[in-house]
């Protein structure tokens, strides 16, 4: 708790010290200003990359011959039904 009211402190005492911030008659040549000369600094906009295709086509497959089966499924003589989930209400 602490530490984030110090940090509060420092954002509120820095952005006051900016607000306030002035030369003294009239100077607009601020070289030697640090606090002038980090107000002007911008982010340098970087493009990105071009990202490498996800896949390459070497060759085509060849379609599958459809398959010649039962359209139902097996019935296995010795099968039982699993019991019934019972779910305790209490």
């Amino acid at each position: 708790m602490l530490l984030g009211l110090l940090c509060l402190v420092l954002v509120v005492l820095g952005s006051t010290v900016q607000v306030a911030h002035t030369h003294v008659g009239g100077d607009i040549s601020h070289a030697d200003c640090s606090l002038c000369a980090t107000a002007h600094v911008v982010a340098q906009v970087v493009s990105n990359p071009v990202p490498a295709p996800a896949t390459v086509v070497l060759a085509e497959q060849p379609e599958p011959a459809s398959l010649v089966g039962h359209t139902a499924a097996p019935h296995f003589a010795l099968f039982t039904r699993p019991p019934p989930h019972v779910s305790n209400a209490a």
